[in-house]
């Protein structure tokens, strides 16, 4: 059905008081794992009719009315007496969740209006990467970024090991929280080694993430990185050299036996 015949459907619909969709209903949707979707379906004039909830892949009826037809517990109907909204509930979403729905009104012929799901996953990111090297001494900063997230979180919390950080433990620790840019920042001033570890990133509604760092005396951390970085490419050149060096020793050996 093209846009004029479905305004001229819902326009007669109106006129003669059959149930018709709400048009400005929200029809795509996304939601992270593990988190709850709503979708919502208004429809008006229902009069006696039901409306129930179909997952269109299997064509398996999930609700009809408030009452469940699924042996899924995580769906569910929710409906406020008198309202016009009927509401499809997906607790807990998993990937395999993802994909069209269908409300549908138990009028002769049906009708029915298309949702779509996705289902993403949510993840934070330590933008230092898995592990870091600090100078004692120094500032240990790391910021936490959460991705893929269809709302901002309601907290990030920062952990040592098992333990959430306790600002109490000792001074020169802040966290900084951006709710818009979904963003966290660790600092914990003048570090000493006894401040190495494993430190994690969690947001209320993403995957955490973890990175390790070593707090260490002597040279600094970016020297060593740096070295690090500039013998790794070195090494197989090296033995490579070697190898092509003694091969051309023996090739000289064995000319010289053979006259």
């Amino acid at each position: 059905m093209d846009i004029l015949n479905f305004c001229n459907s819902t326009y007669n619909f109106e006129n003669k008081g059959e149930p018709y969709f709400d048009s400005v209903t929200k029809r795509k949707y996304t939601a992270a794992v593990g988190q709850p979707a709503y979708l919502h379906c208004r429809v008006k004039n229902l009069g006696d009719r039901e409306v129930s909830w179909i997952r269109k892949k299997d064509l398996h009826i999930l609700t009809v009315g408030v009452h469940k037809y699924s042996s899924d517990a995580r769906f569910a109907a929710i409906h406020t007496e008198g309202s016009d909204e009927w509401i499809l509930r997906v607790a807990n979403v998993q990937l395999r969740d993802s994909g069209a729905y269908e409300c549908q009104v138990s009028t002769e012929p049906k009708i029915s209006l298309p949702f779509f799901l996705t289902v993403v996953v949510s993840k934070a990111e330590i933008l230092s990467g898995s592990e870091v090297l600090v100078r004692a001494g120094s500032d240990i900063n790391l910021t936490c970024v959460v991705t893929h997230a269809p709302t901002a979180p309601s907290f990030i919390y920062w952990y040592r090991g098992r333990n959430v950080i306790n600002y109490a433990f000792r001074g020169g620790i802040s966290v900084e929280t951006e709710q818009l840019t979904r963003k966290s920042r660790l600092l914990i001033a003048r570090a000493t080694v006894r401040d190495s570890g494993n430190y994690t990133c969690a947001p209320s509604n993403s995957d955490s993430a973890s990175i390790l760092v070593h707090v260490v005396n002597g040279e600094r951390p970016a020297a060593m990185q740096s070295r690090a970085r500039k013998l790794a490419p070195t090494l197989p050149c090296m033995l490579l050299t070697t190898a092509l060096f003694n091969r051309r020793i023996l090739r000289k050996q064995k000319y010289t036996d053979y006259y």
